[in-house]
């Protein structure tokens, strides 16, 4: 749940190797409060309805990203973080994922191709932002106008949403069929995997866990929790001077993913170095 930590300040400092999300105090203290049970606790189905509105709220409220669309998916649906969204996905027929998506995919064994390869009638999973580049896909509105005339229903893995900023979206394009956003990058929930999918009505597994009040309340307590006691686009807002000094000292192209800079095309993990930053009051 916690962050490493750089014990001094230095290049040598940055990972390289599957970066780790930013946690910061604030989280932490958050975190804390929970495993302490100091948190609002509300054991009715009440909890679902709380936490997607919340959820919707603090999304479309994040200064840093433009996000529209949202109104054109009629049903919404708690999930266990975009895991189960994709998950779900993959046991409904076969999937498409392009190269440089989210590792997961291949530890599942999928074979990610290249956008010429993409095939007619295949659903394609997608993540915006895209983790291999820390942004959205420069010819993403391209791609999407492309997979509809070519029957590809488009489903969108918005993990890095809540840790990114410079977001210009609308998702609500007609080959998009269902996006999800989850906590655990923006606000250190990978412990406690919680998400919203917005999609057009369907019938599948998620949406059954939800009709049923299937759903682990505790998880969307402490999604709640997290959600009232930190204003929306917490990480940018705490941390971009952090952020900058440490890609100018250190030569970084900038990303816009809050742990994330490239050091010679490469993407490198910051997170340590923010939290020296932090944990030294610099800046």
């Amino acid at each position: 749940m916690k962050v490493k930590t750089a014990q001094h300040y230095s290049i040598d400092c940055l990972s390289v190797d599957r970066p780790q999300p930013l946690t910061d105090k604030k989280i932490e203290s958050l975190i804390q409060s929970v495993m302490q049970n100091n948190f609002d606790k509300d054991v009715t189905d009440q909890i679902y309805i709380d936490f997607k509105d919340k959820f919707e709220t603090w999304i479309k409220n994040i200064p840093h990203n433009n996000l529209k669309g949202f109104e054109s998916f009629e049903q919404k649906d708690i999930c266990i973080g975009c895991t189960q969204f994709i998950d779900n996905l993959y046991i409904q027929g076969p999937v498409q994922t392009l190269v440089g998506d989210y590792k997961y995919h291949e530890r599942l064994g999928k074979t990610p191709i290249k956008i010429t390869d993409l095939k007619s009638y295949i659903p394609l999973i997608i993540a915006m932002p895209f983790p291999s580049i820390g942004d959205k896909l420069p010819n993403m509105e391209e791609l999407l106008d492309m997979c509809y005339e070519r029957f590809i229903p488009v489903h969108i893995d918005g993990a890095w949403v809540t840790c990114n900023r410079n977001i210009d979206f609308n998702f609500d394009h007609p080959a998009i069929q269902s996006f999800a956003i989850s906590l655990s990058k923006g606000l250190g929930l990978g412990w406690n995997r919680i998400g919203v999918r917005w999609t057009k009505p369907v019938t599948d597994s998620i949406s059954i866990m939800n009709d049923f009040h299937m759903n682990n309340r505790v998880l969307a307590m402490v999604g709640l929790h997290f959600l009232k006691n930190t204003e929306p686009g917490h990480l940018w807002n705490t941390h971009l001077e952090r952020y900058n000094k440490i890609c100018k000292d250190f030569n970084l192209e900038e990303t816009n993913s809050i742990h994330l800079a490239k050091k010679d095309g490469q993407a490198v993990g910051i997170s340590p170095l923010i939290r020296y930053l932090e944990n030294e009051s610099i800046l």
